[in-house]
């Protein structure tokens, strides 16, 4: 949060529409209480950036006002057409050979564009407003942005890219591998240079869809696991997280779920990987941190919320989660 908050000279500049990249940038790495826009979802500027704008203008207006329900969960449609969450060992390329859609090789430069082209999604690289014409222009520059330099840099080309991708245009998840490779690593790497404190505690809204461990597919020692202690569920795919509360729940729309997470670790059990992406995003004031896929998740409680429309379940990290050692020698190798 910006000492000064709502009276940031940064801040008011952007109220007076002033939009300059050091302003926007500022907005990138501190937040500032928001408030709702008034326009909601028919927001003009909002609706320009989900049509794969990128006007300066319309990003600030974002970083100050609020539109709820973009991001920020599982709809039932990822959840396998569930309404009951099912512990998901999906992954970005479940109708893919065994192994195809976690990616372990070097990719080399130019396979995500194919993969865009071959998916037909090349058009996401265009943009229809703004100073930049491809995504490829906005990845330069968040290159050399304040954060990640301050990081020593540890994002190459394609992996800011990937980031990009998930985070700011609508991309699913029907045959990604390659994207899949690099954002796993660029989580990794940024989760491994950035030293700014993560956020202790995380949302992830699930819009119509309960949380019900007898539903859940756990085998093997995570199925053991939950049969001897608490509850255990993962998720083989990215998570799309916030740490503004608002944010999550707002994308299930008060029906549903909303996990709660404990982002603090006990004696002796490695955090999970994660990254907060909310700089890299045009949407800043999603607050959006992304855990790295194959994380798993132990269920504290299960509370009904006071209008009793949706769960809250508090959950920490489970175990056979995610191994630093394993992401090492991986992506350094």
């Amino acid at each position: 949060m910006c000492d000064d908050n709502q009276l940031c000279r940064w801040y008011l500049e952007m109220k007076g529409y002033k939009f300059t990249t050091e302003n926007l940038q500022h907005m990138d790495e501190y937040r500032h209480e928001k408030q709702k826009c008034r326009y909601g979802r028919e927001c003009r500027a909002f609706n320009r950036l989900l049509q794969n704008g990128y006007r300066l203008d319309d990003i600030g207006h974002c970083s100050i006002y609020f539109h709820q329900g973009r991001r920020g969960g599982t709809t039932v449609e990822e959840n396998f057409g569930s309404k009951k969450f099912i512990t998901a060992y999906q992954n970005w390329g479940v109708d893919l050979p065994k192994g195809t859609g976690f990616r372990n090789g070097i990719v080399e430069d130019g396979q995500l564009i194919k993969e865009l082209e071959k998916n037909n999604y090349a058009h996401v690289m265009t943009l229809t407003s703004g100073p930049y014409k491809t995504l490829n222009d906005v990845a330069r520059e968040k290159l050399r942005h304040p954060r990640h330099r301050k990081m020593g840099s540890p994002l190459f080309h394609d992996q800011m890219l990937a980031v990009l991708l998930y985070t700011d245009t609508d991309i699913e998840k029907p045959k990604w591998p390659v994207l899949g490779s690099l954002l796993a690593s660029a989580i990794w790497f940024l989760d491994e240079n950035d030293n700014k404190p993560r956020p202790p505690t995380v949302y992830h809204g699930l819009n119509e869809i309960k949380i019900d461990p007898s539903a859940f597919n756990n085998y093997g020692t995570t199925k053991v696991y939950s049969e001897n202690d608490e509850p255990v569920f993962k998720y083989g795919t990215f998570i799309s997280t916030s740490w503004d509360e608002d944010v999550a729940r707002a994308f299930s729309r008060g029906k549903g779920a909303l996990l709660e997470i404990d982002l603090n670790t006990d004696s002796g059990i490695e955090p999970l990987i994660g990254a907060d992406v909310s700089w890299i995003s045009k949407f800043s004031s999603e607050c959006e941190f992304l855990i790295a896929r194959s994380a798993t998740f132990a269920i504290k409680s299960i509370d009904i919320s006071q209008d009793e429309d949706y769960q809250i379940v508090k959950v920490k990290e489970g175990p056979f989660s995610h191994s630093r050692m394993k992401f090492h020698n991986k992506y350094r190798s």
